[in-house]
């Protein structure tokens, strides 16, 4: 069975297609990296974003060491650092620091210890003067104090979420961290119907390491400061719910789901509640209930929110700690604004991977959340699942592909997939600039599959037709036009073309007497001589060889390539054949050999040309009335002994660029249209002064005869032949002239003369 080649390209756009859907499903993790690093591009073709001024670093910097000593610093110097933040008024602080265990050294708690067991014994003098050394020496009681003085500070923490790694924790001081945030995780989560949260594919947290009760005691509202890094290891999302899994006897327990730092630090500046709403799937909304309206945070189904990074570090104002104790930051830089305390010292320094920067602030991380949750700049991923989309996306370009390769060429091919995967750029960066999260992969992955295979086929198909072409037209038609027809085969299919072209027709006068004067060695030899120097003309002019039919030559100009000087390029040929001739036929004298006189016959018409034949053989050929014509011109010539004859449709197309003689105006067997045809000369101006008076003369006696003034005709005709014995025009007419003074032609002769024979 032989497939069309429609259907083949849909065989091989169906197999592509699935190769790509296998790779798809196979390997997620190679996917899942490569949208991955399309988001990361984005961001980098984006750039930086400018935002607002309402978040502030404050951070434990080079200066803030030299000036308060190496980290971790006393508590008591944090504490400072909250007292100036409440002086200044600072909507909110956050820190990207734990307090983890007691700092009270061993002398303050024996003061503690001295105090207790004077009580009562010393004076009250004395026992003040031990109650306020004990209290300088402790430091968490001196930061919780300035936690509750403030009291919009949001402290940190951070889960363990994995099961491993936990042998340092036993189940007592588990259970007292648990404590310590247990008045800070979300309370009234709404559930749809059939809603069992406990069950919910959320991040899952073993133990939480938290700040000591001394301390949590003195706040309202803690986060987690973890992020959850993809398998590159960049920060892309972070979780707004993690659910707590009890270790100790390993179950969930239903009403422990913490926040992120960063929700409850905007919790604490807006002084509002989080409102989350589950489902079956999982989380269906997130939102912050600030006055009579709802500030929803896009989540997926497991409440992770893309982050939107604004650019690379130090995208937002960094403060030096060591410059707010002083107290030379102006005012307006911290009051109401939303303070962020973390390190960001080259040793001390939590750093990140980002899309934006290997080397990145986590203290920024949290900075770009508050922002991006602030300001409703949230990246989120259609409605639609990702799968569908993908998978759209792929059938999408893949059948554009298929219809536009099975029709068009390499050029236009090339730019529609140029065009294809710049439009799938172009519509994935232009829903990333809307906050839409659409990944290119998939459809790029099916243009590159799809456009490959295709191109590999068409190359081995072209490569056969190249060779076929080659081999097949190599004899017959010049190098340059072989070219372009590699180029573009179709103008090659099996059937024909109807299309103005000019046919040419040659043939050597009385072959049959010299090839019985010749062997069969010799014949041969001569005939592919000739054939040989009269094929390279042909193919000079860039004309198509037909066919030879023993001596003759049939060719034709204007195809298969279009060529609007078709006429004039096959006249041209015709003079440079006889030329060439001439030539040879001195060389043939010199060696011996018989020499050649040939005819030829010239006429541009329509014409049917094109591939004709069976599926098994074909020939590249021309058939039509006008072909049949200029046959007849090549036999024309006989009768009056010339060598090139040329119609007057050919004439007409090229008639400034060619010296001829006007032979008659006759009918043709088998046709009622008269047409006139004409001897070519040479080409335009190029008759010597003799040929040109010869010309002249004739067309004198010419005028004669279509006036019907024989004995005039006769005398000018005559003149010509005492001159000229082998003037065969000449000859003609004088011999016409004379039977038509005898037997005169009758007063409806309109000048026409029949031929009687083919």
């Amino acid at each position: 069975m032989k497939y069309k080649p429609f259907q083949i390209h849909s065989i091989i756009f169906t197999a592509a297609t699935v190769a790509v859907l296998f790779l798809y499903f196979i390997a997620t993790p190679l996917i899942s990296r490569l949208d991955l690093l399309s988001e990361d591009m984005f961001f980098k073709i984006r750039g930086p974003v400018p935002q607002s001024d309402t978040i502030v670093i404050a951070a434990i910097d080079e200066k803030s060491i030299d000036q308060l000593g190496r980290w971790p610093w006393q508590r008591d110097t944090i504490a400072r650092l909250i007292d100036r933040l409440n002086e200044y008024k600072a909507g909110v602080a956050g820190f990207d620091i734990v307090f983890s265990s007691p700092e009270t050294s061993a002398a303050g708690r024996q003061l503690v210890n001295l105090q207790e067991s004077l009580k009562g014994r010393v004076s009250q003098d004395i026992s003040r003067e031990i109650s306020r050394a004990a209290a300088l020496a402790n430091t968490d009681g001196i930061l919780n104090t300035s936690l509750k003085n403030y009291g919009r500070a949001v402290l940190g923490y951070f889960f363990h979420f994995s099961e491993d790694g936990l042998e340092h924790l036993s189940e007592a001081e588990m259970e007292s961290y648990l404590k310590a945030v247990e008045k800070t995780r979300f309370s009234g989560i709404k559930q749809q119907p059939g809603t069992r949260i406990s069950s919910l594919d959320l991040p899952t947290a073993y133990a939480v390491e938290s700040n000591i009760a001394e301390i949590t005691e003195g706040i309202n509202l803690a986060g987690y400061f973890n992020f959850s890094p993809e398998s590159d290891g960049s920060i892309r999302k972070i979780p707004l719910i993690v659910k707590y899994r009890d270790m100790v006897g390993l179950k969930d327990r239903d009403d422990y789901f913490f926040p992120p730092l960063s929700l409850s630090m905007l919790r604490q500046y807006f002084e509002c509640p989080v409102l989350i709403l589950v489902d079956p799937a999982g989380v269906e909304q997130v939102a912050l209930a600030i006055g009579d309206e709802a500030l929803t945070i896009p989540t997926n189904d497991r409440g992770e929110m893309r982050i939107n990074y604004y650019g690379p570090s130090r995208t937002f104002e960094h403060i030096s700690i060591a410059d707010i104790l002083d107290g030379t930051v102006p005012r307006e830089k911290i009051e109401n604004k939303i303070v962020l305390v973390g390190a960001t010292a080259t040793a001390i320094e939590d750093v990140r991977i980002t899309p934006f920067d290997e080397v990145f602030p986590g203290i920024e991380i949290h900075a770009t959340i508050i922002e991006n949750i602030r300001t409703n700049q949230i990246l989120s991923e259609p409605k639609v699942s990702k799968m569908v989309i993908d998978l759209l996306g792929v059938f999408t370009v893949g059948l554009i592909l298929l219809l536009t390769m099975s029709r068009f060429g390499a050029m236009i091919n090339g730019g529609v997939i140029l065009l294809l995967s710049g439009a799938a750029f172009f519509i994935c960066y232009s829903l990333f600039s809307s906050l839409i999260v659409v990944s290119p992969v998939a459809p790029l992955m099916e243009i590159i599959a799809v456009a490959s295979s295709l191109y590999v086929y068409r190359y081995i198909v072209e490569e056969k037709e190249k060779r076929y072409i080659q081999g097949a037209f190599s004899q017959y038609l010049s190098p340059d036009v072989i070219n372009e027809l590699i180029l573009d085969p179709e103008k090659l299919k099996l059937g024909g073309n109807r299309k103005e072209l000019t046919a040419f027709f040659s043939d050597v006068a009385g072959f049959s007497s010299i090839s019985e004067k010749m062997n069969p060695e010799e014949l041969v030899e001569l005939l592919n001589e000739y054939l040989t120097e009269m094929t390279n003309i042909v193919l000079r002019y860039n004309g198509t060889v037909d066919k030879y039919e023993g001596d003759a030559i049939i060719a034709f100009f204007g195809a298969p390539l279009e060529d609007p000087d078709h006429a004039a390029k096959c006249c041209f040929m015709a003079l440079d054949m006889q030329q060439r001739l001439a030539e040879l036929n001195r060389n043939w004298q010199s060696r011996g050999k018989p020499l050649l006189s040939v005819r030829m016959g010239i006429n541009t018409g329509m014409m049917v040309v094109g591939n004709m034949g069976s599926a098994q053989r074909m020939d590249y050929t021309i058939m039509g009335d006008a072909v049949n014509l200029a046959a007849r011109l090549e036999g024309v010539n006989k009768q009056y002994e010339t060598s090139i004859m040329i119609s007057q449709f050919t004439y007409k197309l090229c008639k400034d660029r060619f010296e001829v003689r006007e032979l008659d105006t006759v009918r043709v067997v088998g046709k009622q249209e008269a047409i006139t045809i004409y001897e070519l000369l040479a080409r335009k101006g190029g008759l010597d002064q003799h040929t040109e008076e010869l010309v002249r003369q004739y067309n004198i006696g010419l005028g004669h005869y279509k006036a019907r003034e024989w004995d005039k005709a006769i005398n000018v005709f005559g003149a010509l032949f005492d001159a000229e014995h082998d003037d065969g025009p000449t000859l003609t007419y004088l011999e016409r002239c004379l039977d038509f003074r005898l037997s005169p032609p009758g007063k409806n002769w309109d000048g026409v003369h029949v031929l009687t024979s083919k």
